[in-house]
C-alpha cells in the first residue's frame, strides 16, 4: 500500500509503516511542508492509495468533493500522546482495521 501522511503526523511513523511493507512518505520527507491543502490533496490523490491526516478540516473539505476512485484520506482520531505511545497504538489500530469498512474523509479508527 502506498502511503501519505500529513505533518501533523510523528515522524517516526513513516519508518514504522515501512517496517510493515508499505511504500510510506510524509510531507516532511517530501519536504512539502507549508502546502495548501488543495495542492496537497491533487499530489496524493494521483501518488498515492491512502493519506492519513489529524487535520479535521482536511478530512471534511475532501468529503465535499468527487469521491475519488482509488484512493482515500482519512483523519486520525487517536488521542494525542507522546510520539512513541501514539506510534504504537496507530500501528496496532493500524494492523487491526479492515480499512476498506472507512469512506474517504472518515475519522479513523
Amino acid at each position: 500500500m502506498k502511503i501519505l501522511l500529513d505533518e501533523n503526523l510523528p515522524r517516526k511513523l513513516v519508518e514504522a509503516l515501512r517496517n510493515e511493507g508499505h511504500e510510506v512518505e510524509s510531507v516532511q520527507t517530501l519536504r512539502m511542508q507549508g502546502l495548501d491543502n488543495g495542492k496537497l490533496y491533487r499530489f496524493a490523490v494521483e501518488n498515492y492509495d491512502i493519506c492519513f491526516t489529524r487535520d479535521f478540516g482536511f478530512a471534511n473539505n475532501v468529503r465535499q468533493g468527487p469521491l475519488p476512485a482509488d484512493f482515500k484520506l482519512l483523519r486520525v482520531a487517536l488521542p494525542q500522546k507522546p510520539q512513541e505511545l501514539l506510534v504504537a497504538d496507530f500501528l496496532a489500530a493500524f494492523r487491526a482495521a479492515d480499512l476498506s469498512r472507512f469512506q474517504h474523509g472518515d475519522e479513523w479508527p
